[in-house]
This record gives C-alpha cells, structure tokens and sequence, in this order.
C-alpha cells in the first residue's frame, strides 16, 4: 500500500463539504488488497485504542457492503483521523457525508493544517501495510520503527506548524457559530467577511483599546491609575538601579517581590527576597526583560487570576505554582520529569499546560529546603518548584468562578474598565477569594491585555469555563452579521458576463460589490490586483476586503474539480446551461464532470437558479436577488455614505453611486 498522490482541498469539494486532503492509494491489488481484514483491524485498534469505537460507529451508519473487513479506504481515512486527533486536532470522518468518497482506493481525510495531515497519512501507510498479511516483523532490537517515536515525531511537526491550543479553540468556537475564520498570518485571525469582519490576535481584538493595551503593558503606569481610583494596588517603587531597588526594598520592608516594569508570562519575576543581596539578583534578573523594576510589598495570600470580557467577570482561577508532591520513592528530578510527561504539558502556548523548567529559580528554592535533584521527598510532602504562579511558568490552576465574592468580582470588573480593555486578565492576591478584599485585605497585583485563556478552558481542578463564548457574544452581538451575501455563478454558460450583469444590478441596489471572474477583482466596480488570479486568490481578495458587503464569484467548474470552492457557502448560486468548455477537467466523463462540479456549488447555496444561456440573469433571480437584503432577518442593512469607491469597471460600466429601484421585485415570504 502506498500513497499515490495528495491533493488538499481547502473548501467545498466534490470529496466532502469540509477541507479535505484527498489520496490515492496504490499497491491494492485484488479483494484482499480493497479490504481489511479483521486481524489487521486488531493490530491498528491495539496502537490506537480509539479507533474501534469511531470505525465501528462510523460504519454502522453506512450502507452494508458485505465481503467482511473494511473498506482499505476507509479504514485508512479513520487511521489518518486518529493520529491527528493525537496530536491536538478535533476531526471526524466525512463518509456520512452525502459527497463522501466511496472508492476502497482513495480517502478524503479532513484536516487542520494540510502538512500535518499528509504526515499522519505517511504514518498510517506505514502501520497499515506493517498490519497486513504477510509482513514479517522483525526481532531486531535496532529496528528504527518505533510507533511512539514515529507519533512523537508527528506530535513536533503538529507543534511547529499548527496554532496554539488556544487559537484553534477559538476556531472551533466561531465556526460552530457558523462564523468564518481566515488566518492572516501567525496567530492574526480574521473573523467574519467583508465589512463585517473582525481581527483576533490571541486574545487582543480589533475592539481593544489601544491606549488601554499600552496601560496593562506599563505596570507602573496601571497601578497609578488603578490607586488613582481607589483600588488596592499596594506600596511599590520603580527603579532603574540595583542600589536603587535594595533602598526602596528598605523603605518597603522584606521580604519584596521584584518584577519588570513591562513583563509578561511570568518573565523575570522574583517573588519574597528577603535581603538586599537577595534583591540585587532579583534586579539583575529583572532588568533582562525591561529597562525599569519594580519593587513592590508582599502581601500574603494565594495568587487568583480573574478574566474579564466586555466588562463582566467571566471567569476565575486560583493559580497554583508549579510544584511536586513526594510519594516517598523518587527523587525531585525524577518527579519533576513524572509531571511532564503528561501528554498536557509542553513548551509554549501550543500545549494546554506548560512543562515545568530546572533553573535558578527551581534550584533556591531547593536549596532552601536542602534539597538537591537527587533528594526523596516524603510521601505527600509538596515541593514549590517557583514562588510566582504563572501557568506559563509550570504552574497549574484551580477553578473558583462560582465561589468569587460580589467584592471582588465588582473590583477585577472596575479594574478592567479603568484601563479600558475588552478583555482583561487581572490578577488579585488574597486569602481568601470567597471573602471581601475590602475586609480581608488584599490587592490587585497587575493588570494583562492579551491574557492567556489555557487556565480557564483546562484546569487542573474545578469547571471549564466559557470564556470563548462571550468573546463572540462581544465582537458579532447577537443578530449581529459576520458573512457577506454571496452569488456563485457556475455552469457552462457565459458565466463572466452574467456575474457582471448581477453585480451591476446589486450595485444599483446600493451595495458595494466585490466581483471575482475570469481571474480578476473588481470592488465597486474598481479593478483591484493583478490578473491571472487563481479562483481561490480572487475569492480571498473579495472576502477580506473591508468595503464589501456582496460578493459575486464566476465559478468555473473546471476550478471546482482541480482546487474546491473558494469559500464555504453562498445564498445564491445561479446555474448556467451551455456548451462553454471544460478545458481543465481531466476526466474521461465531461457531462459527469459538470455535474459533480456544480453539484458542489448548489449544495453549499441556500437558494438556486437554474437558467439556460441566453436566459435574462437579472430579471430571471429577482426575486432571489432582492432576497439577498433578508438573508438575517432583522438587520437593516447600514448606508455607507462617504466611503464608495468610483464605480468603473474594465468595460468602462458605470455601476450607480445612488440607490434607485431597479425592479427586482418582492423579497419571499418567510415561508418561502
């Protein structure tokens, strides 16, 4: 068994409605070759222990195919899913897919990241054909395959190349809300279309203040505004010289806690230096993360980490240093090394929780105890392995949003709209959560634009939380729009001529346009780009332009067979009858082919018009047109006076700057 050839398919294809990478499988000659046998269905089930329950529900909703065994296609496709899934993807198989692929010789496997995807591939031909009758393991200590090296090495590859954990977490939370996502570049996503978009960078939005942002960043700057206010913010100085930070740590009072000015992630911090050779470390190390210190008072109390959305406390977490319990038989370092290897743990955002590091810091900390690496602690005894408690840092988190004290919710709340962010992390430092700071004390500790959300999606102990949630309901409110309307003219008709003649009229309308056909962007009738653009680049150009708020996109469907649709749904899809050709579909079938190729672009419609050529366009999708201004009913589509384009296209059509009534008709009623 061997791959052939891949193709991925970012949208809507003739393989599945999702992305897809779709093989071809070679080497399966004859009946034993299409199936596979219920042996080798054992020895894959045994290295990957969820593949019994997801090949056997996924088959029993398929029609029976008799013979016994499995499709090798299928069993292939589930393989490739699994070990994806491993590594931190969320997929299912597309055969319950009506378009689904039902050749034993080809496989439409969903993905991710597409490079991921093809590694998993390589990985599941190696298990499957080592599965197969007649291979002959080998006794050789040395042999080089090694299944859990070779998912290690696809677990690094999905490290470098996929987002961080929390990134795909919002991908999947937006587009369950049937929002798109493009990702720009890195962790820059845009959510929504057109006009209608919104930009996500980690947690920073395109609604966060700028200034706000530039507050959190500068502690000090945060904490004058915050006492400003009468919040608790505690006695600190900023400093710029170690002699400076052991005097201000005199006037303070030991034990100090010692932090850049501008940090973040736990970077630099040192927490309860009790002396001033203590604290002129603790500058030096400081000062390699920001040009000023701060020194500030240590106040007793646990570490909580209160997320704010939009003003209202969402979520809270008691943050946990990193630390290991003793069970009286292993030394630290091998129970430092026992905590990560929890497949949760890692280096960096891409891991739900992160690894915990041997360095300076672990080893005082030892050393205060009298410890080395080679020490057994007793059985219970919990070791702090650092005094800061940054999950960035090893440390863990415990859910406490149901038992926060109305005091201290109404304290991170006004904190966050003092500085002026959508979505605050801000940090309290008390004993006691559950009791009013204003009467057991306490203080907020800093405040964090951009604040990571691993703590309150999986922690350690206590309830997930919904913190992706409100920062949906925040950036598209409820009723809120997030897609443009969308025409796909497809067919064999004359297809660019018709996608001007709809774009001209919706024009008139009062729309601002986007118009991909015959490897050119136009946007209000403006030619944009260059030409000789791919569908899948003329798409993307209209889609993410920030004026558009109806595109119209002649879809070849030559393109549909060789790359998939260039976005995942439309509201109309007008279909074209003709003798136009099909010059790049390399089928035998051209008839078949038109077909499966349209039959694409009406499934991913919500209305369809079917017109032969020659047929008036306009007058012919009226009423479907005029339906367009209702596809969210409720929202009155806003003027956009002032900001229009001058509206000349390459034929030198003027499209109407004003809004006139072109006749197209009575939207349908609701239960059209």
């Amino acid at each position: 068994m061997e791959i052939t050839a891949s193709t991925a398919y970012a949208g809507p294809s003739v393989h599945a409605r999702c992305p897809v990478v779709h093989f071809s499988l070679g080497g399966l000659e004859g009946d034993s070759g299409q199936r596979v046998d219920d042996a080798a269905l054992d020895a894959l089930f045994a290295l990957l222990p969820k593949l019994r329950a997801n090949l056997e529900s996924c088959r029993a909703s398929l029609p029976p195919r008799g013979n016994g065994g499995s499709d090798t296609g299928h069993v292939f496709e589930h393989v490739c899913i699994e070990l994806q899934n491993a590594v931190g993807c969320q997929l299912e198989c597309t055969r319950l897919d009506a378009n689904a692929h039902p050749d034993a010789a080809a496989a439409a496997v969903p993905f991710e990241e597409s490079r991921v995807c093809i590694s998993a591939a390589e990985l599941a031909v190696e298990m499957m054909n080592r599965a197969m009758p007649g291979f002959e393991p080998t006794d050789d200590p040395d042999d080089p395959w090694i299944f859990t090296a070779r998912l290690d090495t696809l677990a690094a590859l999905a490290q470098r190349r996929m987002l961080p954990v929390q990134d795909r977490a919002m991908i999947r939370t937006a587009r369950a809300r049937g929002i798109p996502v493009t990702q720009l570049v890195r962790r820059l996503l845009i959510l929504g279309q057109g006009r209608y978009q919104k930009r996500l960078s980690a947690t920073k939005t395109s609604l966060t203040n700028v200034i706000g942002n530039d507050l959190a960043a500068n502690k000090d700057y945060a904490k004058r505004l915050l006492g400003s206010i009468g919040l608790p913010v505690g006695t600190y100085e900023r400093v710029y010289r170690s002699k400076a930070a052991v005097a201000a740590a005199r006037r303070i009072g030991f034990p100090v806690v010692v932090k850049p000015n501008d940090g973040k992630m736990g970077g630099g911090v040192s927490v309860g230096m009790k002396n001033a050779r203590e604290v002129r470390a603790a500058y030096k190390r400081a000062r390699e993360y920001s040009r000023s210190v701060l020194v500030e008072q240590f106040v007793e109390g646990f570490d909580y980490r209160m997320i704010v959305i939009d003003g209202k406390l969402c979520a809270a977490a008691h943050r946990v240093p990193a630390h290991i319990v003793g069970d009286g038989v292993q030394n630290v370092g091998q129970l430092i090394a026992e905590v990560n290897s929890d497949p949760r743990r890692g280096v960096g955002p891409r891991f739900s929780w992160t690894r915990i590091r041997i360095d300076d810091q672990a080893m005082r900390l030892l050393q205060d105890l009298n410890y080395t690496l080679e020490s057994v602690p007793s059985k219970g005894e919990t070791i702090y392995l650092r005094r800061n408690a940054n999950t960035s840092d090893g440390g863990t988190a415990v859910d406490v949003t149901d038992i926060v004290h109305p005091d201290n919710r109404a304290i991170a709340e006004r904190a966050a709209r003092s500085i002026g962010l959508d979505i605050a992390g801000v940090d309290l430092l008390t004993r006691d959560i559950s009791r009013s700071m204003l009467e057991n004390g306490g203080t907020i500790c800093e405040i964090n634009s951009r604040p990571g959300l691993r703590k309150h999606i999986w922690p350690a102990q206590g309830k997930p939380r919904d913190v992706l949630g409100p920062i949906m309901d925040m950036l598209f409110p409820p009723g809120a729009r997030s897609r443009l309307n969308v025409v796909a003219v497809t067919g064999t008709g004359d297809r660019e001529g018709a996608a001007r003649r709809l774009a001209q009229a919706l024009s008139a309308d009062g729309n601002c346009v986007g118009v991909a056909a015959a490897g050119q962007v136009h946007i209000a009738g403006t030619r944009i780009g260059p030409d000789g653009l791919t569908a899948h680049e003329a798409c993307r150009m209209v889609l993410l332009d920030p004026d558009v708020d109806t595109a119209v996109f002649d879809v070849d469907p030559a393109d549909i067979l060789q790359s998939g649709l260039g976005f995942d749904s439309c509201d109309l899809c007008v279909v074209l009858s003709g003798d136009g050709p099909l010059e790049r579909a390399t089928v035998s079938n051209r008839d078949a082919a038109v077909d499966a190729a349209v039959a694409v672009a009406v499934r991913a419609a919500r209305r369809v018009v079917r017109l032969a050529d020659g047929d008036d366009v306009v007058a012919s999708s009226a009423q479907a047109m005029q339906w367009l201004g209702g596809v969210e009913p409720g929202i009155d589509r806003p003027q956009r006076a002032g900001h229009r384009r001058q509206h000349v296209d390459a034929s030198e059509t003027v499209y109407p700057a004003r809004r006139r009534n072109v006749g197209l008709g009575q939207p349908p009623s609701p239960s059209d």
